[in-house]
């Protein structure tokens, strides 16, 4: 019984993972969000800043090595939707799947959301032992024929690497430097394999045969099932867990809680005091024209050095309060990882508790439906069994009954063939006894005298009647009395019967 609910238990969990593994390449979970959860999310882990062209847009707490679909993470080829890029970071679910990425001189990487789900919202190069990739901008919009048309990413957008890692899972530490991107990107041209797949915006890339080849070890292809909420994107055992919800396409007014104004005058000194730049040149020129015009020169130079100062201290309180906001959003960052940490723990381990009580519940189940058809089977087992004994006593006494009527029948023949025997001798009794009485006489006169004496007297004992089959007791009688009858009878004209 123990190995029968063994094998019950493993086949249900085999039907479980099948029926699961069906579901994966589903393109969408039923959960619905609204860009509101893209503030509320990802607030604890960047700045978000009311950008004059694009609107609310979000900078990560990462510094100036941060590039999007580059550091901490790494390409997945996955059945459905080929190459899909999986973030360690815990809020890598959205930036990496919604919306586009763009790059400001002063801010850095920024990222704008969108409404639909990708795998990931780059585009590819292939050539001279390279494959890029580069994430798409807002000027980036998808077309009916599914191409790029005219938008092409700056040089620092992109991201080269030898073809033998494209599918590392350290595959930051092969990339090339952004410096010898010019010279790539000449010599590299568009992979544009762009399609749509179960309504899924694919941005294609190198073919996983071609990946093959150059890596010179198989890529194993990897399936996606739905993460049930926001977090890390997990990847182990060749699947990948991501959170991707339906965005509603709504008209209602969404903000971040927190928003940083946007600093045009920061980024136009940034600008300006860029090295080797063209407002940088204009500015040095200009200060030289200063210095050449003896009337206004000191007053120039004195007005400048305040307007410096101005600046230097106003970019040190910048940096001040960037580096005080900067640590604050760090404990509260580390307070909230500990506090995510926490209440992940704890869904774990509900989580494998309900999982241990669905598989108790599915063991009992298991027994008692087995326990179930057991008893069922035992019943019918009865209830054949005692169908049959039922037949077979059917049998017997119908076997029974056919012999009692055989010999009834036997019984009823022997006594009809005695009475017809019986009837019959009676007939033939009755027949003897109704016999003439001159037919009996005859025959006894014919037995006591001789024939001639009859045929000479010339009587009715003349006559030859039927000869009786046992004499009668009267028989015995003398000649005599014989021919005084016979006498008699003549004597008076004829015979008679006697009754």
């Amino acid at each position: 019984m123990k190995r029968v609910t063994t094998i019950s238990t493993s086949i249900i969990l085999l039907l479980l993972l099948f029926g699961g593994a069906r579901n994966r390449a589903a393109a969408q979970v039923s959960v619905q969000v609204s860009y509101q959860t893209f503030y509320n999310e990802l607030e604890p882990y960047g700045n978000w800043i009311d950008y004059p062209e694009y609107g609310y847009v979000w900078r990560p707490d990462l510094g100036a090595g941060f590039r999007p679909y580059s550091t901490n993470g790494h390409w997945v080829f996955t059945n459905d939707y080929g190459w899909m890029w999986v973030s360690n970071y815990d809020w890598g679910w959205a930036p990496f799947h919604y919306g586009r990425w763009f790059y400001d001189e002063y801010y850095g990487w920024l990222w704008m959301p969108g409404y639909e789900w990708s795998p990931a919202w780059v585009c590819w190069r292939t050539g001279g032992n390279y494959y890029g990739w580069a994430p798409l901008g807002p000027q980036f919009s998808i077309s009916v024929n599914l191409s790029f048309g005219r938008y092409n990413p700056p040089s620092n957008y992109w991201c080269f690497v030898d073809r033998r890692y494209i599918a590392s899972p350290r595959i930051y530490d092969y990339c090339v430097g952004v410096q010898r991107n010019t010279t790539i990107i000449n010599n590299t041209t568009i992979i544009n394999n762009y399609h749509r797949e179960r309504n899924v915006f694919v941005t294609g890339g190198p073919g996983r045969r071609e990946a093959e080849r150059y890596s010179r070890s198989p890529i194993r292809s990897a399936s996606v099932r739905d993460a049930g909420r926001p977090g890390r994107t997990g990847f182990r055992n060749n699947e990948v867990a991501v959170y991707r919800p339906r965005v509603n396409r709504d008209n209602n007014r969404y903000a971040p809680g927190r928003v940083e104004r946007f600093n045009r005058d920061q980024r136009n000194n940034l600008a300006d005091n860029r090295p080797g730049g063209e407002n940088g040149n204009r500015r040095f020129n200009n200060n030289m024209e200063r210095r050449g015009d003896n009337g206004r020169g000191f007053q120039d130079r004195r007005q400048q050095q305040e307007r410096m100062m101005r600046e230097r201290n106003n970019d040190a309180n910048n940096r001040r309060q960037f580096n005080d906001r900067r640590q604050q959003q760090e404990q509260m960052m580390r307070g909230r990882n500990n506090e995510a940490d926490n209440r992940r723990q704890f869904e774990e381990r509900r989580q494998q508790q309900e999982r241990v009580m669905r598989e108790r519940n599915n063991e009992a189940n298991n027994r008692r439906q087995f326990n179930d058809r057991r008893q069922q089977q035992e019943r019918m087992m009865r209830e054949r069994n005692n169908e049959a004994n039922n037949r077979r006593q059917f049998e017997e006494r119908r076997q029974q009954q056919e012999r009692m009527m055989r010999e009834r029948n036997n019984e009823a023949n022997n006594r009809r063939q005695f009475e017809v025997r019986r009837q019959q001798q009676e007939r033939v009794m009755r027949e003897r006894q109704q016999r003439p009485q001159f037919e009996r006489r005859g025959g006894q006169d014919q037995e006591s005298q001789p024939r001639d004496i009859g045929a000479g007297r010339g009587g009715f004992g003349g006559f030859r009647g039927r000869q009786p089959q046992q004499p009668q007791p009267q028989a015995q009688q003398s000649p005599q009395q014989g021919g005084d009858r016979g006498e008699k009878g003549q004597g008076r004209g004829g015979w008679r019967r006697n009754g």
